[in-house]
């Protein structure tokens, strides 16, 4: 499992060291790559899925009906993916273009929150982000109440 903020420094070539847990979880999977995509949720952050659950997550994707909003998402989401190595080190390297949208120069935050996947925030949009979430709480604890959780 992915879980945890870890604030990390990132170098002027986009490198960044991958926390000591989410690599001994990588280790688990067998996975030498990461795919970064988009967040589909419309906030600022990437997504990062070892190479297996990326393309576990694919066919699921796949195997759903094609409408055409899961055309979009499949467009938006896997198109616009890019697969990056992780070294010997445990260093990834954010590639440019999303270094750019999510103005990414040097400092990112990790964010482990789930099983599958951890999240690549630029750390003041990820306080504000969870600034506000602190003024719902009772929005956050309704709606975990009504899944059952």
């Amino acid at each position: 499992m992915f879980a945890g903020r870890f604030d990390h420094a990132l170098d002027e070539k986009g490198r960044t060291m991958m926390p000591k847990r989410f690599r001994d979880r990588l280790s688990v999977t067998e996975d030498r790559t990461v795919w970064m995509a988009r967040s589909l949720d419309g906030t600022k952050h990437l997504e990062v899925r070892p190479a297996s659950s990326f393309k576990a997550y694919f066919e699921k994707v796949s195997s759903v009906a094609q409408t055409p909003i899961v055309k979009h998402v499949k467009r938006f989401y896997f198109g616009a993916a890019m697969e990056v190595d992780v070294d010997g080190a445990g260093r990834l390297l954010i590639p440019a273009s999303l270094r750019k949208e999510l103005d990414l120069t040097d400092r990112i935050t990790f964010v482990g929150a789930d099983e599958h996947y951890f999240e690549i925030w630029h750390p003041d949009v990820l306080d504000q982000t969870f600034a506000e979430l602190e003024q719902q709480p009772g929005d956050l604890l309704k709606h975990l109440s009504e899944l059952g959780l």
